[in-house]
């Protein structure tokens, strides 16, 4: 009965590990701006900047055409597209995808 709390702290402890490698070091797409973008803190402020209705954050980056970012996960909203990103500054947020594509 002692083992069962050793062996569930052990399972939580490595795939936290994982999941903490998964994000800093790989599982992140390569790609590139294809228009002046800015990176917000939320999805909700990506997909709806400049909404007359919707008040939204400012941006806490903008990015430049061309500029490489990597795609670390991305998720579907009622209306958008968006796409948790880190900079080549490693500035995390939110873009809208459609505002991305594949290198060359």
């Amino acid at each position: 009965m002692r083992l069962v709390p050793v062996v569930g702290g052990v399972l939580v402890a490595v795939a936290s590990a994982v999941w903490f490698g998964y994000l800093r070091f790989g599982g992140s797409s390569a790609v590139v701006t294809t228009s002046g973008v800015g990176v917000f803190p939320s999805e909700y402020d990506a997909a709806y900047v400049g909404s007359a209705s919707i008040k939204t954050a400012p941006a806490l980056a903008t990015l430049g055409q061309g500029e490489n970012v990597s795609v670390l996960w991305d998720t579907y909203g009622k209306d958008y597209w968006a796409c948790y990103v880190r900079t080549s500054a490693n500035q995390r947020g939110w873009v809208l995808c459609g505002s991305l594509r594949r290198p060359g």
